[in-house]
């Protein structure tokens, strides 16, 4: 996937991936496979492009029992960029689900949309290794050769660094708009205290994502934990309590 003179192009592989193959495959394509168990996603092209592989019918499934936008949720806030590759015929296992096929079509939307997420459709591992050898091979002339810090904390001296890791440990927020958004108001304090309007006017952010920001800011902390299910995903619209349904 390399020519001459071009570095070759790295990824990152969880371990729990080996068995699906396509670490193989990809060093087979002249990629470098580096296997670590990622906190978020299945492979890394670095510096920040993460990628989730699903067979067909998980993909669907997982929209139901709430798990996908849960998932789409933490992997947005760690990466700047997000990727689902769904193995499989989509379109077949949609014809088991053919009375929720109007909700499975809007939670696609809604992916798209609300997480800013990005889907690749493959027939199989083979596929999907070469989407993926093609994607690193892209980026991999943009960035610096050194090791990819995955999840790490900053450290306690740098105040600049625990800032930006603060905000951009919320959902949606990328490296470069905790930047924006630390820029614009000035510390921690006045972030957490701008009001919606103001979160919104910061670019990248947006109205669904301050929505989001700020519902999270809000909400009270529960020990419990319960996923949102698609049926109460679509029930509830963004920034509406629910004890308002009723």
């Amino acid at each position: 996937m390399s020519s001459p003179g071009q570095r070759r192009p790295r990824i990152y592989a969880d371990t729990r991936e080996e068995a699906s193959g396509i670490p193989k495959l990809l060093e087979s394509m002249n990629v470098i496979v580096i296997r670590k168990q990622l906190p978020e996603g299945d492979y890394l092209v670095p510096p920040d492009v993460a990628f989730e592989r699903k067979s067909a019918a998980d993909f669907i499934s997982s929209l139901f029992d709430g798990r996908l936008f849960d998932q789409a949720s933490r992997i947005r806030g760690t990466y700047s960029e997000v990727l689902y590759i769904i193995e499989g015929d989509f379109f077949r296992e949609l014809r088991f689900w053919s009375d929720k096929e109007r909700q499975l079509i809007g939670a696609l939307a809604s992916l798209v949309t609300r997480y800013d997420a990005k889907i690749l459709w493959s027939e199989g591992p083979r596929q999907t290794a070469e989407y993926l050898a093609s994607i690193a091979s892209k980026h991999g002339n943009r960035g610096a050769s050194g090791p990819v810090v995955i999840n790490k904390k900053p450290s306690m001296q740098s105040l600049r660094e625990w800032q930006l890791y603060v905000v951009e440990s919320f959902p949606g927020i990328g490296a470069k708009t905790a930047q924006r958004i630390l820029e614009k108001f000035g510390s921690l304090e006045a972030f957490f205290n701008a009001s919606l309007a103001e979160l919104a006017a910061v670019e990248g952010v947006g109205e669904a994502k301050a929505t989001r920001i700020k519902e999270l800011l809000k909400a009270p902390f529960k020990s419990g934990v319960k996923r949102t299910t698609l049926d109460e995903f679509y029930d509830r619209p963004a920034g509406r309590p629910k004890d308002e349904e009723r």
